[in-house]
């Protein structure tokens, strides 16, 4: 339904003529003019529209199909931690682009648009996308919005894992998302935590700056929405660098936070209270402690109960990642050998690297079961597979335990 179409149907609901809606603000050819689709009404006459006829700007530009739109949005295949949704972006929501509504719904469908284009290496197609939701932003006077979108333009380029190109995207940025920080909070927390996280393999100085600023901001807005994930992404950055202190200081702000937040979805993210950020996942220290931590967890999963079906899809795949690891430090290579999945372990959505890089060093018990068996070449095959996965990431400086049992593999 077109803007005309739309202001003529509201008008005959409340039972107005042309002249009753124009007013004194528009004559009354101007109007039949826009309901015909014959001439688009400037922001001003939208907005006197929208208050004669009781609805938002955002609602007399809406267009395409809000309850498909919503449909699209809200299914949980789109949200699946392992598999990208490809067939089903392809099958049911390209060949009805002109469905989605133009609404806030609308750009949220048009970001995953954007996404699959980007993961495709269609970055034309994913610019368009940008500048047809940054335009639709601005013209509705939500200016916060399309800078909000901006931010999303270029956590987009993750999917293509052009982890620098994004990096840069959030760089150009920040003087726009400063002018907001006062009237859009949440704007900032988005900037700081994603500025933060991105450049944690690029710029070590700006991670901490802009995550200690980020922390520094959650308390001053009272909106610990990233609090959480940046304290572990300290964790790790100063366990990793071997900075006992500062490491062991932000395993204490997640345990205090843990301690008035009993969100089960916090508690499944540590491995255990005594370190919430877990280091090593293979070559461990202390086996046995370790091996009781991993048998704690996976009991706490186990009793977390939940009707999300993307939550229990995750876990159910975490609790057979435990119970590889479990076997493997237990001795019981066989039961690695026999019950490996890789597709555990192949996630094509994961975004940081972080992420992907950890995800490939939990799967070194796979090849390192095999070597204590004393199949080498075997051993030596499957490390290069989860190698190639991580690839672009080599030169990471949290790969060191990656690094550590190719070293054993390979000799």
């Amino acid at each position: 339904m077109g803007l005309g179409q739309r202001i003529r149907k509201l008008r005959k609901e409340k039972s107005l003529t042309l002249a009753e809606l124009a007013g004194s603000e528009i004559t009354k050819g101007m109007l039949s003019l826009i309901e015909n689709e014959k001439s688009r009404p400037s922001m001003e006459t939208l907005g006197y529209l929208a208050k004669a006829l009781d609805v938002s700007v955002s609602y007399l530009l809406q267009e395409g199909d809000e309850e498909w739109t919503r449909e699209m949005v809200e299914n949980d295949i789109l949200y699946n931690m392992y598999t990208f949704p490809t067939e089903f972006v392809e099958e049911k929501i390209l060949p009805n682009l002109d469905r989605i509504s133009s609404s806030q719904v609308g750009m949220r469908l048009y970001h995953i648009v954007r996404v699959y284009y980007r993961y495709k290496g269609r970055h034309d197609l994913a610019d368009r996308v940008t500048e047809k939701v940054t335009g639709f932003y601005e013209e509705t006077g939500l200016r916060n919005l399309a800078v909000k979108d901006q931010v999303n333009d270029a956590l987009s380029m993750l999917y293509s894992r052009e982890y620098k190109k994004a990096y840069r995207k959030l760089l150009a940025l920040e003087a726009e998302v400063q002018t907001f920080k006062e009237y859009d909070s949440g704007l900032e927390l988005d900037y700081l935590y994603w500025r933060s996280g991105l450049a944690l393999e690029f710029d070590a100085e700006d991670f901490i700056e802009y995550g200690k600023l980020l922390i520094e901001s959650s308390f001053k807005y009272e909106n610990f929405k990233y609090y959480f994930s940046q304290n572990v992404l300290f964790g790790y950055y100063y366990g990793t660098i071997g900075h006992e202190a500062e490491y062991e200081r932000y395993n204490e702000n997640l345990r205090k936070y843990l301690g008035f937040n009993e969100s089960p979805h916090y508690k499944l993210e540590i491995f255990s209270e005594a370190h919430p950020v877990q280091l090593r996942f293979v070559l461990v220290e202390d086996e046995s402690r370790h091996l009781s931590d991993l048998e704690k967890y996976r009991k706490k999963v186990m009793t977390t109960e939940s009707t999300d079906p993307i939550y229990l899809k995750n876990y159910e795949n975490t609790l057979k990642m435990i119970d590889l690891e479990i076997n493997y430090h237990k001795g019981h290579l066989e039961y690695v050998q026999e019950n490996f999945d890789p597709s555990l372990y192949d996630r094509e959505v994961a975004q940081f690297p972080l992420d992907r890089i950890i995800i490939a060093t939990r799967a070194t018990v796979h090849p390192m079961s095999l070597f204590e068996a004393g199949h080498v070449d075997e051993a030596r095959k499957a490390f290069r597979k989860l190698e190639a996965s991580i690839a672009d990431l080599k030169g990471s400086m949290f790969t060191k335990e990656f690094h550590e049992v190719q070293g054993i593999i390979f000799g």
